[in-house]
């Protein structure tokens, strides 16, 4: 069964008349006995109330509510104002405006617990990531960090999982036999994120195009109308998504859920204990493929380092928590390096592993990789006294997480052209060490 998420990034915080679409699209949903997830820019949960949206607030008290940022293409956004070396700085800001933005939609919707944040475009900062699993949030949605076919990943502490279909796409103009086309290909999926923007049902551009593209166009409260659609077009997306709505009803290979849902099922997965027993499995495993494990329970490579240090200090277990990746690129060995098991077990007593990871360790007089430390560190908890290192790979493959691999955030979206993606995309991927995933 395909389990289906219906998703609104709810972000139009210019246009009192957009708000229409939010209150028709929800109703639509409760009429038809489902609840979708609306993912509110908490600068929208402000002006409902501003414009007296009375209407708008208590359609949305039927339907699941996330946060979708503070400001969503505000400048500076978030992917701007995370993008410097000073990773502290970046997470004080994000964790200053996104703690205001949750203000703002509890206040306007009364919702207690949100369960996903939605980043806005493609403002995937890792930063912000850290911040949403900090603050609770379960569900990173909309992401780069998921695979191709949406199974959800376990990235700087939160799950992951990726958008799959905009209903814009087609919803304007299609007939039941598109959708229903489109269900059949939905139905190969274990899951899937319908999603759509309820502005873009009522106006020809994103109201972002007209008054944030690049820079904030005009004066906050002074911006420009975009263009309506006829009506008889709105019209029509709106009667397809009662018809997909229906039709996921009655179709036996789907279930509507919801973010609150999925949270619960990652709940149970329970606590994640490691003991040296455990470590020759792991050798192996890593020997063979440098790369995250699902045995003896879901892992991340940050989690069998924290492990393996434990384990040297003399703890006979280890319960996985926070991890983290490297703010810089890890040092890895060129040559073969021979090392003694003592002095392996004296480096891990002064080992700062309170945040991000050391990118380089010095072992006696030797510095060597962190991915070279943990295979010897591997070793000598499976009984070596003496062991010899070969240069091998310091970072996981992504290649099964495509958009981490090859994103670039420059010039993409809606960016300042003075970002410069210094510091965000390659961080981002120097966070692999945290991927993880679910045990099946």
């Amino acid at each position: 069964m395909t389990d289906v998420i219906l998703s609104f990034d709810t972000e139009d915080f210019t246009s009192n008349e957009a708000a229409d679409a939010i209150y028709r699209e929800a109703e639509i949903l409760r009429e038809e006995g489902v609840k979708g997830c609306f993912c509110l820019v908490g600068l929208l949960a402000k002006q409902l109330e501003n414009w007296g949206r009375t209407d708008v607030l208590e359609a949305l008290k039927h339907h699941e509510i996330a946060s979708h940022s503070y400001g969503h293409t505000l400048h500076p956004t978030i992917n701007e104002y995370t993008d410097i070396e000073d990773f502290d700085a970046a997470k004080a800001e994000v964790l200053r405006q996104e703690t205001e933005a949750i203000q703002m939609i509890r206040h306007a919707t009364g919702v207690d617990k949100m369960y996903a944040a939605c980043p806005p475009g493609n403002q995937k900062s890792y930063v912000a990531m850290y911040v949403y699993a900090d603050m609770g949030f379960p569900v990173y949605a909309d992401t780069y960090c998921d695979t191709v076919d949406g199974q959800g990943v376990y990235y700087c502490n939160i799950f992951n999982v990726s958008y799959t279909y905009g209903m814009e796409r087609t919803f304007l103009t299609c007939g039941e036999a598109e959708i229903r086309q489109l269900l059949d290909e939905m139905a190969e999926n274990n899951r899937v994120i319908l999603y759509t923007h309820p502005n873009i049902c009522m106006f020809e551009e994103f109201w972002d195009a007209k008054n944030y593209y690049k820079e904030n166009l005009h004066e906050f409260g002074q911006w420009e109308r975009c263009t309506p659609r006829p009506k008889e077009v709105t019209e029509k997306f709106y009667e397809n998504l009662r018809t997909v709505v229906r039709l996921l009803k009655e179709d036996k290979r789907f279930r509507i859920t919801s973010y609150e849902e999925l949270a619960g099922e990652l709940m149970q997965e329970g606590k994640r204990v490691v003991t040296p027993a455990d470590v020759p499995a792991l050798y192996k495993s890593i020997s063979e493929n440098f790369y995250p494990v699902t045995e003896p329970c879901s892992l991340c490579i940050s989690d069998m380092f924290l492990a393996c240090r434990e384990f040297l200090l003399g703890k006979g277990e280890h319960v996985c928590g926070k991890v983290y990746g490297f703010l810089d690129t890890p040092y890895a060995i060129t040559e073969p390096v021979t090392l003694s098991a003592e002095d392996i077990k004296e480096s891990a007593k002064d080992m700062d592993v309170s945040g991000f990871l050391p990118t380089e360790i010095k072992v006696g007089e030797t510095v060597i990789g962190p991915a070279d430390w943990l295979r010897g560190a591997m070793m000598v908890l499976c009984g070596e006294k003496t062991v010899t290192l070969k240069p091998g790979e310091q970072l996981p493959s992504l290649d099964a997480l495509p958009m981490t691999r090859d994103c670039a955030f420059k010039g993409e979206w809606m960016q300042s052209d003075a970002f410069e993606d210094k510091y965000l995309s390659h961080r981002l991927r120097l966070q692999a060490w945290t991927m993880r995933f679910l045990k099946k």
